[in-house]
């Protein structure tokens, strides 16, 4: 599990625009600010599910959760079968995708 929360840190570094520590045992939904919202967790949650072949459940309870708890959670979860992999990929980068589209649209919205 500790390795599972690890990479899960690693991803969420990439995407965080300061150098605010992510706290692994506080609840994820008070951890978002203006350079950390829930638009960066939900990139580096997808980028995670992708590099670890996981489907996580979509539910705003997970926000409720610290990230030490999502991931035990996570960890119960069956990985992708092989045969299954291309489909589940190419379904993540499809939400990678939505995610831009709507990052591009409140852009939109900012300067229109």
């Amino acid at each position: 599990m500790e390795e599972l929360l690890n990479n899960f840190m690693r991803f969420i570094d990439a995407e965080a625009d300061s150098e605010k520590e992510f706290d692994p045992d506080k609840k994820i939904n008070e951890q978002f600010d203006y350079l950390f919202d829930e638009t960066d967790f939900r990139i580096a949650m997808v980028k995670f599910e992708m590099d670890q072949l996981i489907d996580i459940p979509r539910t705003p309870k997970n926000y409720e959760l610290s990230l030490r708890e999502l991931c035990e959670k996570i960890s119960e979860l069956s990985k992708i079968k092989k045969a299954n992999v291309p489909t589940f990929l190419k379904k993540k980068k499809s939400e990678l995708a939505k995610i831009t589209q709507e990052i591009a649209a409140d852009l939109n919205k900012m300067f229109f």
